[in-house]
């Protein structure tokens, strides 16, 4: 496609770049061409969030001065400049600019080892985590088999790490919602530096693919802690096998978090309205859905998003 412009408030922009993006799919976008979505967009009660990324794509460039009086956040910070020394300046108006997204690259640090550490390819955590979890799987059969002398050993390894699993789901939603979503107040430096490590820049960059999938070297620290604790307080017939649920279950949520922001799944089909759902969460409702690989806790806490019903289905590519 050579371009795809629009037109909003009489100004031009081009959309090229996010149409696969675009919550709604490229079928719902596609008869806008050359044309006006202001009405549109204001008719279908798209958020906030959905205008301020607009102006990401105007013609010419951003123009700060131009959308101030609009609230553009974007004069707060120096995007030419690492972002973890600068968010701790925005004070109150942290939250606000977190959650207001633009599609750009990120750096975190100056110091290029660390920055290094930050980035991911989505290919890269299968890699490191496949021959951990196998390691995981073989250490506490065989463990829990010597313990217990059973025949019915490899039914109550499954068993456990089904558990792990399960037990994933759980901590994966309380994270996501209690930690990640903890938005500090604009007096705590500290900890808007840590939000903003943690999950914040993933809000205000959601479509950065180096940042969709978190970082094996601080989560196999992590790992060694959580191993560690845990220990003191599961007998050790259980331990790697739980862990190894556990770390399956991390693995199967990261994966699919990338894919609700990459994938194109087949219209009406269990990731198509996960990603739906996601989506929400970023541009709309981010204090509901915070089930990546499972709604189930969503729906039991209470913060479930219902979809509406479409006139068709949405298509991403």
């Amino acid at each position: 496609m050579d371009g795809f412009q629009v037109r909003f408030c009489g100004e031009g922009y081009e959309l090229k770049d996010f149409l696969k993006f675009h919550p709604g799919g490229i079928n719902y976008l596609s008869g806008y061409k050359d044309k006006d979505v202001g009405l549109r967009m204001e008719s279908t009660q798209h958020s906030q969030s959905a205008f301020y990324l607009l102006r990401e794509y105007r013609e010419g460039g951003r123009n700060i001065e131009m959308f101030k009086e609009n609230e553009d956040l974007e004069y707060l910070v120096n995007w030419n400049e690492p972002m973890l020394k600068q968010v701790s300046n925005l004070g109150t108006k942290y939250s606000e600019w977190v959650h207001s997204p633009v599609n750009r690259k990120l750096r975190i640090f100056e110091n290029p080892f660390l920055e290094s550490l930050t980035i991911t390819p989505w290919y890269f955590v299968p890699i490191v985590w496949i021959p951990i979890i196998l390691y995981y799987i073989h250490k506490g059969h065989q463990t829990y088999s010597n313990i217990h002398k059973e025949s019915n050993s490899v039914i109550w390894s499954v068993i456990y790490l089904s558990v792990g699993v399960v037990m994933w789901t759980l901590l994966e939603y309380s994270l996501h919602r209690w930690v990640f979503h903890l938005v500090p107040s604009g007096k705590s430096r500290a900890l808007i530096c840590l939000h903003f490590t943690i999950h914040g820049l993933h809000h205000k960059v959601p479509f950065d693919t180096r940042r969709l999938v978190f970082p094996p070297i601080p989560a196999i620290f992590i790992l060694v802690l959580g191993h560690t604790l845990l220990s003191s307080i599961i007998p050790k017939s259980m331990i790697h096998l739980l862990l190894g649920g556990i770390i399956s279950g991390y693995l199967i949520y990261d994966m699919i978090h990338f894919y609700l922001h990459y994938g194109t799944p087949d219209i009406g089909g269990y990731l198509y309205n996960m990603k739906r759902i996601h989506n929400q969460h970023h541009f709309t409702h981010h204090d509901a859905a915070f089930g990546i690989s499972s709604n189930c806790w969503d729906k039991l806490f209470g913060t479930i998003i219902y979809l509406r019903k479409l006139g068709m289905g949405i298509k991403w590519n």
